[in-house]
């Protein structure tokens, strides 16, 4: 939730934008109409909160199974599997949309870019369980976009084997680490681990953050890496990476 309340606090002066890569970023800030967290919000100093997925359907098109669905966002005001639901997008507080985007396709990234984050004003990026390679891209929208005020990165998974075997280099700005480093081979399959000790995971995570936080560009901004212990119970994800183009005084 701290991510949250930077929020509120970092919009004083301008209309924000907050463009989430991924539907998941709703259930994690837990926004919802009733929720505390999202009336606090000031509706006047942000103009929207635009959720990002590939698996989203796209906004003239009738949703199907393998899309996730956008009842809980439009309610009837788009095609939906019950006409009978309200209209829910004219009852946000602050207007949500979503927006279907393969982040990993490079066209598609750039028309992201174009639509939500060149020259369209200040804009909070909320990245929040990312899966392998596509922290990669969050870190790089982060550091080609000045327009990102605020940047928050919770990795998730790790990139999978197939990058080492290609013998990839990743690269972020001026920093460059060996895939090798931070690929690993393993699944969860039918809710059980199929791969190395969580312990050699967790190592190879860890590493995988440190590398995407000196990845960050730091020119013009502040950046801090945090360990919030989110998994208790076995799990090791719990390192938030944070960004800030706004000084301390500005809010």
């Amino acid at each position: 939730m701290r991510p949250l309340q930077y929020w509120t606090c970092a919009a004083g002066r301008d209309t924000f934008r907050c463009c989430c890569p991924s539907w998941y970023d709703c259930k994690c800030l837990n926004i919802n109409r009733q929720s505390p967290n999202f009336n606090q919000l000031p509706a006047e100093k942000i103009s929207k909160i635009v959720l990002v997925d590939k698996m989203w359907c796209m906004t003239n098109m009738t949703p199907s199974e393998k899309h996730i669905s956008w009842t809980h966002i439009y309610g009837s005001k788009m095609k939906c599997e019950d006409q009978s639901i309200p209209n829910y997008y004219e009852s946000w507080p602050i207007r949500l949309e979503t927006a279907k985007v393969d982040l990993k396709a490079g066209r598609e990234l750039r028309t992201l870019e174009q639509r939500f984050l060149q020259g369209r004003g200040p804009v909070i990026l909320v990245a929040i369980h990312l899966c392998g390679t596509l922290s990669l891209k969050a870190v790089e929208l982060f550091n080609r976009n000045s327009d990102i005020k605020f940047f928050c990165l919770k990795p998730c998974c790790l990139p999978g084997m197939v990058h080492a075997k290609r013998n990839e280099i990743f690269h972020l700005g001026e920093h460059s680490f060996d895939s090798k480093e931070v690929c690993m081979a393993g699944k969860w399959k039918r809710n059980k681990w199929i791969g190395p000790p969580r312990s050699v995971t967790k190592t190879y995570f860890e590493r995988w953050a440190d590398n995407l936080f000196w990845g960050m560009d730091d020119t013009d901004a502040q950046k801090s890496k945090r360990t919030i212990m989110v998994q208790t119970e076995g799990g090791y994800q719990n390192e938030f990476l944070y960004a800030s183009r706004v000084k301390t005084s500005e809010y």
